[in-house]
């Protein structure tokens, strides 16, 4: 019985792409980066490059203190995760060049921020 649908569910994985598989929904399709941006890949796979990581960061900053609001003050994760936000939120709206961004933030590239900042506003919104 096992070897009748052991070929049948290789064959169904192997036409799956990363994008196409309901198990992993943080892949997005990938975009074509401008060729006069400074770098067209963050050399980790399934991480794209983000053209616009100030207006993608403040966005999710955005959410994520909206978020931490709805938990009560006295919470130490609500108090030190919206001391951090809000230091890298500040970060992100005075400092225009990406690569003193990275540097400034010290957690790698800007791609990795994001994707942590939204890693931390799932979890979060499990909280509450």
């Amino acid at each position: 019985m096992t070897s009748r649908l052991l070929p049948r569910s290789l064959s169904m994985t192997s036409i799956r792409t990363m994008y196409e598989n309901p198990y992993v929904k943080r892949f997005k399709a990938k975009t074509k980066v401008s060729p006069d941006y400074h770098k067209q890949s963050t050399g980790l796979t399934g991480l794209f490059v983000e053209e616009h990581p100030h207006r993608a960061l403040s966005v999710v900053y955005g959410r994520l203190l909206r978020a931490l609001e709805k938990l009560p003050k006295d919470y130490a994760y609500r108090k030190y995760t919206e001391q951090v936000v809000r230091h890298r939120l500040n970060l992100v709206q005075t400092e225009t060049d990406v690569l003193q961004l990275e540097q400034k933030i010290g957690m790698g590239q800007v791609e990795e921020v994001l994707q942590q900042a939204q890693f931390e506003l799932e979890t979060t919104r499990a909280l509450f």
